[in-house]
């Protein structure tokens, strides 16, 4: 009796030293991944902001060496960067226009509890999980002048000349877009099922009894009920979309005549081109900063 009554006494009265294991355990368990997560991301950070204030051309000198201001007063004064900042805004708003417009009707359409819409859910992510490379030249080839099948059909619209509109400055950015847009657009679709399928059907049914149409409940319910999911969905596409490199470059590399050249293929020419990896470092700083205040500003509409 006097040994359980003592278990009991330690059990309901732990002493200090467990206390403190026990409040300092779950930091320990994190720990690593903290470690691990600075290391990734915050360290590279650090180090490019500290090179975008370094001179560093390297036909000229092979170490780095501090310039102050020098490569941003260079980029504030670099028209072709201006102009691929302008361009890359285009594409990263037109992306995540192309994503909305092509993920809200789908995810309408799968919204059923159905063993074809479950298999459509699924077939749906192959764009998404699909290699950027794979996606590039597939779309060159359905886009090429002789034997895209793609092709064939815009100039049959008269969308298209007889040359790729890959290969038009006028029309090669709108269709890289709508590509950047169509592969992204499952990610969004998955997003807005899961959204939709958190509605309680209850509030479809009473607006209904109330006299509510299709388009007044998609409105009222559907359409609020989905809007934080769209702008934070849209926000990481559109963040993803702005530094996008790889699919851009495949299929144009920046042309024809910088007619698709955005930040990702600046920052590319400066560092392996141009040789200035300080100067690109600058680019990267700059842009993040503009990034962010626009990321904070669409959060804003979340309030809306």
């Amino acid at each position: 009796m006097v040994r359980t009554l003592t278990l009991t006494e330690r059990a309901g009265n732990p002493s200090p030293a467990r206390l403190l294991a026990e409040r300092i355990l779950p930091y320990g368990m994190v720990a690593p991944a903290v470690v691990v997560a600075a290391a990734i991301a915050v360290v590279p950070l650090l180090y490019q902001i500290w090179l975008s204030f370094q001179d560093w051309y390297l036909l000229r000198q092979p170490t780095p060496a501090f310039g102050g201001l020098i490569n941003f007063v260079a980029l504030f004064n670099d028209g072709a960067l201006w102009s691929a900042v302008l361009r890359t805004w285009i594409w990263t708003i037109g992306t995540v226009f192309v994503e909305i417009a092509i993920a809200v009707p789908v995810a309408l359409l799968l919204n059923r509890e159905t063993a074809m819409a479950r298999t459509a859910s699924a077939l749906i992510l192959v764009p998404w999980v699909t290699p950027f490379i794979v996606v590039g030249f597939g779309w060159r080839f359905l886009l090429d002048s002789d034997v895209g099948a793609v092709h064939f059909l815009l100039e049959t619209l008269g969308i298209a000349g007889t040359n790729s509109v890959l290969t038009d400055p006028a029309g090669a950015l709108a269709a890289v877009t709508f590509i950047s847009g169509w592969k992204g657009a499952p990610f969004m679709v998955i997003a807005l099922l899961a959204a939709l399928k958190s509605i309680p059907d209850e509030l479809y049914e009473a607006a209904e009894a109330d006299g509510a149409g299709p388009f007044a409940r998609f409105r009222h319910i559907t359409v609020p009920s989905v809007w934080n999911t769209v702008v934070v969905v849209g926000l990481v596409l559109g963040i993803l979309a702005f530094y996008s490199f790889d699919l851009v470059w495949i299929m144009t590399k920046g042309g024809p005549q910088d007619a698709t050249t955005i930040i990702g293929i600046s920052i590319y020419k400066a560092v392996f081109l141009d040789l200035r990896p300080a100067y690109a470092a600058a680019i990267s700083v700059v842009m993040l900063v503009g990034l962010l205040v626009a990321s904070l500003l669409v959060l804003q509409l979340r309030r809306v």
